[in-house]
């Protein structure tokens, strides 16, 4: 029912109510039928007003619900190419996670940060490979060609196994020891002033916390 309805069958029942209490006007004898009349019309507007509200509510919850399934969340430390690359070696590190004792995410934040997931990634000092093993490190682990994956990303869990036993699980300490050697971990007695072994450290972490 339109306003300008619903406010005539206001004053006509204002006017009923006023014929009915002083029994003098034309309207008397009619003032029972409008306010049954208004009363039901009432009702109906009302039910009207329920039925849009819940067809209102039901389009704008579908709405959501698209926006939702076309707007997935991802993580910050997987970005839509990170996703792609990790998959594809995903096997290999669930391997090495295992036979070690290692969180899968952990390996992968070393890989990202270490060739973004290249493994065929060389660096200016010699690293190779998906963890960038240095030649006489990846021999000593028993890795014969540090640009086969599986046998990288092997090699580079045991490593990261050995520095953290070697700290006695402290995470911060065998990064630092991953990226510029025991040695210099001993040496400084913890993370060395090193920029690049700081950032290092705080990059893997954030990325493995994320």
């Amino acid at each position: 029912m339109e306003i300008r309805q619903l406010q005539q069958m206001i004053q006509y029942q204002a006017m009923a109510t006023m014929a009915s209490s002083s029994g003098t006007s034309p309207f008397s004898s009619s003032s029972s039928m409008m306010e049954l009349a208004f009363k039901q019309m009432l009702q109906e507007r009302m039910n009207q007003a329920t039925i849009q509200s819940a067809e209102l509510n039901n389009r704008f919850s579908n709405k959501n619900v698209h926006i939702s399934a076309s707007n997935p969340v991802t993580s910050p430390s997987l970005a839509a190419g990170a996703v792609g690359a990790a998959s594809k070696f995903n096997t290999y590190v669930q391997e090495a996670a295992t036979q070690f004792g290692l969180d899968e995410k952990l390996i992968h934040a070393v890989i990202k940060q270490e060739s973004n997931y290249n493994q065929n990634a060389r660096s200016t000092a010699g690293a190779q490979g998906l963890m960038q093993l240095m030649p006489a490190t990846a021999r000593g682990l028993g890795v014969t060609n540090p640009f086969d994956a599986q046998q990288n990303i092997q090699g580079g869990a045991k490593y990261l196994s050995q520095m953290l036993n070697r700290y006695n699980g402290n995470l911060e300490l065998a990064l630092a020891a991953y990226n510029a050697g025991p040695g210099n971990v001993d040496k400084y007695q913890g993370i060395p002033p090193f920029k690049e072994t700081q950032n290092y450290v705080t990059k893997v972490l954030n990325s493995y916390l994320a």
